[in-house]
């Protein structure tokens, strides 16, 4: 038996000889060979035990959790790597066929409402409120308890979103031209309130979706809530390629709807599967409600303030040249591609973890979770940035500048992508270390730091918006939330009693390895382009071959660099490795 499935099975027949020991029937002699037989196949996966029960004849109530953050992550990376593959091919359809539109700007300047209203209602609650509270109801095994809440959380959060689409489908034609897109053009203002008018009803699946995935991540369960954004984005992009003919930018809008209904559809089989209790109650007196609403509470008012600097830069980017708008939302979605792989997967599958360990009063447990996921954050995200900034204008090339999408809107999008990529590393921070704060129950501090980035962000971006345009909105970004990420570290340093020693000189490591992989594919690129100057443009397939041969340069430098300066986290990559190359079939 290796070692990584010996010690969690030794600790599981400690647990049991003790229960034995405390009840002295046959019967439960025979169930608990039962429960080791179970033990046995599931050894891998038992991280701890908790509340067992010596009068418990059946199963002894061993308390599992189900599948390791290590694994959580690979299943979440696995499938966000699809899901942003497919929200580039999405991308790349839409700006094909659209490119640098009045058309595709009202269509941006429209989903930013719709957007909002479920960053108001559905956001907060789930990612502050709704889980910690879940989970610890499940952790204390009161199962149907959890469930009495979820359903009125979820039928409470269903009248907010209808309630919310509702008055603003009446209030759109004075909000957007007003608050959200002061175009020029009457036509572009009206079609712009007939997208938003169109959209609105997506944040309501949106939210039935994302409620789902709280459920089922409590669980632990991440394979179905990791895919749905795969669908979602199918979706869109078969609607924006056969219905743009007839449709034109309304095929868009009308794949976001669809798109998210879907992606609440495709989780309900995993759902039902979870033996779901849901029921039309509205309990807002229970104490799990009221809990949630009072956790929720300053987490929504961080994403409404949130909500201020989309509104304050697409209102400044309306008011720019004819297509800045459009490079801005590709610069930022372009940003979310490795945001979503590496940080967001991290975070949503340590996020259950905490909430759970917080909950026992585990204290020591979190705070090696955490150092444990602020690492891995780093070592994946440092090298990533270098990997945008200095190969930021070939990969806009191969990625969106296709039919309508000219050498222009590349430019114009690579430069506000180098400004975005200068903060990678601190929105990859802020989502672990708000999620520290919320598993704890603390939304408070969180907060108050979100509203100090905020108005930093918003401040910076109408300071620098007229000297270097949407580049500055994308700086402006950048430098509030490094700033809120450093902040949210500083607090938690104390609080949770971090190893800084540690912690400083495994990110000093990794930033000197991913400063080394920066030198070597820039190196790279200028001796390669040599041969291309005779091209103004090179094809696509040259271009392709040369920014896959710069990247894996650069990897492999930083691999050795990192294997030099012995960095932690490659060290436990190999030894992975060697403990699945080493590993003996059982007889």
């Amino acid at each position: 038996m290796s070692p990584a499935v010996s010690v969690p099975f030794a600790i599981a027949s400690r647990a049991v000889r003790t229960a034995v020991r405390a009840a002295e029937r046959p019967i439960v002699r025979i169930d608990v060979r039962r429960c080791v037989w179970r033990m046995r196949l599931r050894a891998e996966r038992l991280r701890f035990f908790a509340g067992i029960g010596a009068n418990d004849t059946r199963c002894l109530n061993i308390s599992v959790l189900p599948m390791s953050i290590a694994r959580a992550s690979a299943i979440m990376i696995v499938t966000l790597v699809a899901s942003r593959v497919l929200g580039w091919l999405r991308l790349s359809v839409i700006g094909a066929h659209f490119g640098e539109t009045p058309e595709l700007d009202a269509f941006w300047a429209a989903f930013k409402i719709p957007d909002a209203i479920f960053g108001l209602v559905v956001a907060g609650a789930l990612a502050s409120a709704f889980i910690p509270v879940f989970t610890s109801y499940l952790a204390r095994e009161r199962e149907d308890e959890a469930w009495h809440v979820a359903s009125s959380v979820m039928n409470a959060v269903l009248l907010l979103l209808v309630g919310f689409s509702i008055v603003m489908w009446i209030a759109a034609p004075y909000v957007v031209p007003t608050f959200v897109a002061p175009f020029h053009d009457p036509k572009q203002i009206a079609l712009t309130v007939d997208l938003t008018r169109l959209m609105l009803l997506s944040p309501i699946f949106m939210g039935l979706s994302s409620l789902t995935t709280g459920i089922l991540n409590s669980y632990r369960q991440f394979l179905s809530s990791a895919t749905a954004p795969l669908v979602y984005n199918l979706v869109i992009i078969l609607f924006t390629q056969f219905g743009y003919p007839v449709l034109g930018i309304h095929a868009v809008a009308i794949g976001v709807v669809v798109g998210a209904l879907v992606m609440w559809l495709v989780q309900l089989p995993e759902l039902t599967f979870r033996r779901t209790r849901y029921s039309f109650a509205l309990d807002l007196s229970h104490s799990g409600v009221r809990d949630v609403l009072r956790l929720a509470g300053p987490r929504t008012l961080a994403l409404g303030a949130v909500q201020i600097v989309f509104f304050v830069d697409t209102y400044l980017a309306v008011g720019m040249p004819e297509g800045s708008l459009t490079a801005l939302v590709y610069a930022n979605q372009l940003l979310l591609l490795p945001l979503g792989v590496f940080s967001i997967a991290i975070s949503a599958a340590v996020f259950p973890t905490l909430s759970h360990y917080a909950s026992l009063g585990q204290v020591g447990r979190m705070r090696d979770t955490v150092q444990q996921a602020i690492r891995w954050i780093l070592f994946l995200t440092l090298p990533t940035a270098i990997v945008m900034i200095v190969l930021r204008r070939p990969i806009v090339n191969l990625l969106f500048q296709y039919g309508s999408f000219g050498p222009e809107a590349r430019e114009l999008t690579q430069a506000a992508f180098l400004y975005y990529s200068l903060g990678l590393a601190g929105h990859a921070l802020v989502q672990i270390l708000a999620r520290v704060y919320f598993a704890s129950r603390d939304t408070t501090t969180p907060l108050a730091l979100t509203l100090i980035s905020i108005g930093s962000n918003v401040v910076l971006s109408v300071t620098l918006a007229p000297v270097l345009g949407i580049n500055g909105l994308a700086l402006a970004n950048s430098i509030a939330t490094l700033l809120e990420a450093a902040l949210l570290f500083i607090l938690l340093a104390s609080r949770a009693r971090l190893r800084l020693v540690g912690l400083g000189v495994s990110t000093l490591k990794q930033l000197s390895a991913s400063l080394l992989m920066g030198v070597a594919m820039f190196g790279f690129i200028r001796v390669t382009n040599l041969p291309f100057d005779l091209f103004v443009d090179p094809p696509k397939l040259v271009l392709a071959l040369q920014t896959i041969l710069a990247a894996a340069v650069g990897g492999l430098v930083y691999l050795a660099a990192a294997y030099l300066m012995q960095i932690g986290e490659l060290q436990e990559i190999f030894a992975v490795i060697r403990a699945r190359v080493m590993r003996k079939p059982q007889p």
